[in-house]
């Protein structure tokens, strides 16, 4: 991920208004921001770039935001991006299903500054952490699937295996390689 000022930040909302007024707020604080007007144009704009965080409309014509949420949270290349929804409907109810969905955070309309700020740096440092946290899991995983699949091709190679024994390695070496190409 970028550094957190660097982010790239997707703002979706059908009010220009107020694409243009998130937009220039977020482009002051040092991001980098791209824009779009509906939850169809967002989910393209999401698979050809690699955004570090959607501010994110409820109330949207053709694909309200619930919808993008859940589509987002159940694809497995998007789901690591932080969600924060926004709108202009200060109902727990709502709140509350976006939570559930997955968002990272929820703001009300319209938008105090101060806390824009602050919601947006907290969740770009939160999956900047994820990010490290992730990589370094991943790096210390490398080396024991390594391991594990040079043992179970020496296992294979020893004839001393029942063909129960043998099968049952060769099913092991099999999820240890898929894990493996996971990594």
């Amino acid at each position: 991920m970028a550094e957190i000022n660097e982010a790239l930040v997707l703002v979706v909302d059908d009010n220009e208004m107020n694409r243009d007024m998130l937009s220039r707020r977020l482009e002051r604080q040092g991001y980098r921001v791209l824009v779009a007007e509906n939850g169809i144009r967002a989910l393209e704009m999401m698979e050809a770039h690699n955004f570090d965080l959607v501010l994110l409309d409820i109330m949207m014509p053709k694909m309200n935001g619930y919808e993008v949420l859940e589509r987002v949270k159940a694809d497995d290349h998007l789901r690591h991006i932080p969600v924060i929804m926004i709108s202009a409907v200060d109902d727990l109810d709502s709140v509350v299903k976006c939570i559930e969905l997955g968002a990272e955070d929820y703001l009300f309309k319209p938008f105090n500054p101060v806390l824009l700020k602050a919601r947006v740096g907290a969740s770009l440092e939160k999956k900047r952490g994820r990010d490290l946290l992730n990589g370094a899991l991943m790096g210390q995983l490398r080396a024991p699937i390594s391991a594990i699949l040079q043992k179970l091709e020496d296992l294979l190679e020893d004839s001393g295996l029942s063909p129960t024994q043998a099968e049952a390695l060769k099913q092991i070496q099999i999820e240890a390689n898929t894990l493996k190409e996971l990594l």
